[in-house]
Parts: C-alpha cells; sequence; structure tokens
C-alpha cells in the first residue's frame, strides 16, 4: 500500500503526536508499505530526508511564515485551523507523485488535506490525537477549570475560551477556522480517535465515513526499553510512589501532594519533570519525603518507573490517552490514574486502579492499599508489559491498515 501522512511535525521535533507518527510510519515502512510524510518546515531541518526508510518532505510556505509569528515556540511549527495554500498544493503533488492509497492526515493539518482532489480510489484518513476538531485548545478544558470536561463547541463557550488560552486575534482566529472547516471534513472517509473519550468528540457521521478507535502507536523497541531499564541512581532506596510528566496542576502534581500527606504509608513521592509557572510547592516532611529531581533522559525516566512501587497518574484533565501510564505498564509497575478521559481506557482492572479525578482523599487510599498488599501489586505489574503490547507501533500498524481496507473507496 502506499500511504502519505501529513502532520504538523516530525522527529527530530519533539512532542507526543511526532513520535506517535514516526512509530506508525516506521512499523508501516516495516511491513512492506511505501510511506511518505509531509510535514511543516522547521529551522535547521532539510526539505527532504529519508529516516529509517520513510520519505520525509517538508514544506515552507507563505502563510506559513505568518503562522509563525504567533507560535509560542518557534522551534516547532503548528498549522492553523484553516487550509495552507502551499501545503494544499504539495500534498495534492505528492499524491499525484506517489499514487497514494491512503492520505492520513494528522492534526490540524487536515485542514489543507480535506482541500486536495484525490483520486476516487485514495481514502482520505485523520486520526485525533486530541479534542483539536472540537476543541481550539485541544483539550476540553473550559477556561482552565480542571476536573471536568467541556460538553461541547458553542460560540459563547469557544470564543471567550480561546481567547483566554491564545489571546483574542489568534483564540478567535483558530475557533473560526474550527467551524468554516466543518463542512469539508465531511470528506474524511475514516476517523481514527486514539480512545475512547475523543471518539465521543466526534460529530455526527456523513454516508460512507468510517469510525475505527486506535491507540497512538509506541515504538516496539521503548516497550522493550522499558521492560529491562535499570533503577537510577537518583531515585531513593526502598518504595516510592513515582509520577513522571509535566510538574503542573492539569496533571495533578499539587493534588497528588495533598494525598500523599495524608497516606498512612510514609514512603517518598518522586516527581519527575519540567517545573511550570503553575507548579505547586510541595515540600514534603522528614518522614514522607517529596523529591524532585527535574528532568530526566528517558531511559532514566523508564528505570526509575520499573523500581517504584506504584506510577501515579492523577491528570486533572481529560487525557486523550496516557503515555506515561502505557510505559508504566511496559515496565511491570501497578498504575493509579484518575478515572478521566482516555486514562479509563489504558488502566484495566488487571493492571492498576482508576479513581474519581480531582480527589485526594480517594487518591491516597487507593494509594495505600497497593502499598500495604504486595502481593496484588506484583500481579498488577505482572500483567501490564502484555497489556502495553496492545499499543506497541507493530500491532497498532496492523489494526490501522485493517481500518484503511475496510474503509477505501471501491467505486
Amino acid at each position: 500500500m502506499r500511504i502519505v501522512h501529513a502532520v504538523d511535525g516530525y522527529p527530530p521535533v519533539p512532542g507526543g503526536m511526532e513520535q506517535a507518527v514516526e512509530a506508525l510510519a516506521v512499523a508501516q515502512v516495516r511491513a512492506g508499505h511505501d510511506v511518505t510524510v509531509v510535514s511543516l518546515a522547521g529551522p535547521g531541518l532539510p526539505a527532504v530526508e529519508e529516516r529509517d526508510g520513510v520519505r520525509v518532505e517538508r514544506v515552507a510556505t507563505r502563510l506559513g511564515a505568518v503562522v509563525d509569528r504567533f507560535a509560542a515556540d518557534p522551534t516547532h511549527r503548528f498549522h492553523p485551523t484553516v487550509p495552507d495554500p502551499g501545503v494544499v498544493r504539495h500534498l495534492a503533488a505528492t499524491v499525484r507523485r506517489t499514487g497514494a492509497d491512503v492520505l492520513h492526515a494528522h492534526g490540524w493539518v487536515l485542514a489543507s488535506a480535506t482541500r486536495v482532489e484525490l483520486p476516487p480510489r485514495t481514502l482520505l484518513a485523520h486520526t485525533l490525537h486530541d479534542y483539536g476538531l472540537r476543541c481550539a485548545t485541544r483539550t476540553l478544558v473550559p477556561r482552565r477549570r480542571l476536573d471536568v470536561v467541556c460538553p461541547g463547541p458553542r460560540a459563547d463557550r469557544c470564543l471567550p475560551c480561546a481567547a483566554g488560552f491564545y489571546g483574542v486575534a489568534k483564540g478567535t482566529a483558530l475557533v473560526a477556522g474550527l467551524a468554516a472547516g466543518a463542512r469539508a471534513r465531511r470528506r474524511v472517509g475514516l476517523f481514527l480517535p486514539i480512545s475512547d473519550a475523543v471518539a465521543a468528540t466526534l460529530p455526527p457521521l456523513a454516508p460512507g465515513q468510517h469510525v475505527a478507535v486506535v491507540p497512538s502507536a509506541v515504538a516496539d523497541d521503548a516497550l522493550d526499553a522499558a521492560a529491562a531499564a535499570p533503577r537510577p541512581g537518583w531515585l531513593p532506596d526502598g518504595d516510592v510512589v513515582l509520577f513522571a510528566g509535566q510538574l503542573g496542576e492539569h496533571k495533578g502534581v499539587g493534588l497528588l501532594a495533598r494525598a500523599h500527606a495524608a497516606m498512612r504509608a510514609p514512603v517518598p513521592l518522586v516527581l519527575v519533570g519540567a517545573a511550570r509557572a503553575d507548579t505547586p510547592v510541595t515540600p514534603g516532611s522528614a518522614d514522607r519525603p517529596v523529591v524532585r529531581v527535574g528532568p530526566r533522559p528517558h531511559a532514566q525516566v523508564l528505570g526509575a518507573m520499573r523500581a517504584a512501587a506504584v506510577v501515579a497518574v492523577p491528570s486533572r484533565w481529560a487525557e486523550p490517552l496516557g503515555l506515561v501510564a502505557v510505559e508504566a505498564m511496559a515496565a511491570g509497575t501497578p498504575v493509579v490514574a484518575s478515572d478521566l478521559g482516555g486514562l479509563a481506557d489504558v488502566v484495566t482492572a488487571g493492571t492498576g486502579l482508576l479513581v474519581a479525578p480531582g480527589d485526594p482523599v480517594a487518591l491516597a487510599a487507593a494509594l495505600d492499599g497497593l502499598l500495604a498488599d504486595p502481593d496484588r501489586r506484583r500481579a498488577l505489574g505482572a500483567a501490564g508489559p502484555a497489556r502495553a503490547r496492545d499499543f506497541a507501533a507493530s500491532r497498532v500498524a496492523r489494526r490501522v491498515l485493517a481500518a484503511y481496507d475496510a474503509a477505501r473507496p471501491t467505486g
């Protein structure tokens, strides 16, 4: 099969979506398919290169140069919610040159992909990595209110929320672009939301449109590394509760600190990740310290997960999936996570516990329960690697290809 992926950025550009698209594209190449990726140009990146058998083409456009002025991170490009004529032309030329069977869009580059005149038997597919088709902030967090999920788009909700998040000009433009593109999105033949939580935000389907829930791909070798990573020297001895991720309130760091202070078990809480403007003060105490170690290399984070007694994922927003939970399971460690968003898909009864979001008492009780029951911890941890394999790129690629085949036009 000949596949063209369209995405805002592609490694070495960092980001969860970027890594997931790379894992999927490489797995498709290894399965014998011809794969091209079209992404936005970035500073210092070649216009064309081959990475692990994937041809990567990066597009610089006039609209892109304008959009870059509004980017919070100048090294991380983003496609607007409206079509970019330069991207449309490049995608059309790539589809013609490769004879693509599938044009597979990721993120807001879909706005350009829907404007490409495709051959009758070429499928337009779209992976929803977040809530970006329904929400200009991509989060469904209404006006920065955590522990709740926005009920859906409406002008009186979206405009003030996006303006508060991005500023009036950028926020209004993004909301307007999403609304204007609704009709064009009816050309998508296959939607691939990464979780049931994301699938629930899809608008009603048009005749001939298909949906298949398929999780983000995680590179197979990353899962292998998690299962064998050594304990890092900076991790305290004995049992610890581990958190890995941005140290922000949206990730539940303050909530976790309150739960930790209320726990019966006097174990350290270790926080691994970058501080933010909203990182809470987490002093801990002599008998139950809170250890902040800052960002660490990914291999060390996996080693800390493998050595921890429990990995906590107490997110206060509806994570579309929850990669940290997948990695912890791959490392063989039980997870305690918020029963919110995609985490409810990832963490099963056999691999961890789900607790009510925003509830420090319930979180403390769940952590205490596992720390007091080593046999249960071992059983949950032992089941984790098999569950994590459901997210392996080799398996995800097979599911995506099956979805392509079921949805491809036959006329």
